[in-house]
């Protein structure tokens, strides 16, 4: 994670969204997310470790479920209602990938309801500023108008990993901005 508060927004935007890229490079499906949720779920600790300490020295956080975590952090006010729904969506995508099921994979209709609903619900500045780079790209031959557009080029494993690389860096912010 880069907390730097001396780099500007974007720099550091983009460095954290770099950081998570490299961690699930080459790795499964299945990889992926649980490496996703683990490092989603790192920066939800210290969120909430971050603004208990301004409470109480003493004080430490108890264990409790992502689901948990994702409820306190918006009940603390360190996120909105719409990444709560997103996280939470998340998190069910994790249960569906870790779960014994033969079909868990994004071949299964749930995992992609999941995901194009954490689409419709990120269709905000944030994503829309990502999709206009994206855009820009020399090397693209087709404008990008949703999120979900994506899909069709790099697949749902691809969308699942662009989404999630910016929900994660959404959630450093956050931090700095706690800091």
């Amino acid at each position: 994670m880069i907390l730097d508060k001396n780099l500007d927004i974007n720099t550091r935007f983009s460095q954290n969204i770099r950081i998570y890229t490299q961690k699930v490079n080459n790795k499964s499906d299945k990889d992926t997310i649980i490496i996703s949720v683990s490092i989603i779920e790192e920066i939800l600790d210290e969120l909430l470790k971050h603004r208990l300490a301004q409470v109480s020295q003493v004080a430490e956080l108890p264990v409790m479920s992502y689901q948990s975590k994702v409820d306190l952090c918006f009940k603390m006010e360190l996120i909105k209602s719409g990444l709560r729904r997103t996280l939470h969506i998340f998190g069910n995508l994790v249960e569906n990938f870790t779960s014994p099921d033969n079909n868990n994979g994004y071949g299964n209709l749930i995992v992609q309801a999941n995901i194009l609903e954490l689409c419709k619900i990120n269709e905000n500045d944030i994503f829309n500023l990502i999709l206009n780079l994206v855009n820009s790209a020399p090397t693209i031959e087709e404008n990008y108008e949703k999120v979900d557009d994506l899909i069709e080029d790099i697949g749902w494993s691809g969308t699942m990993k662009f989404i999630t690389s910016i929900i994660s860096a959404s959630l450093v912010e956050a931090l700095v901005e706690l800091k």
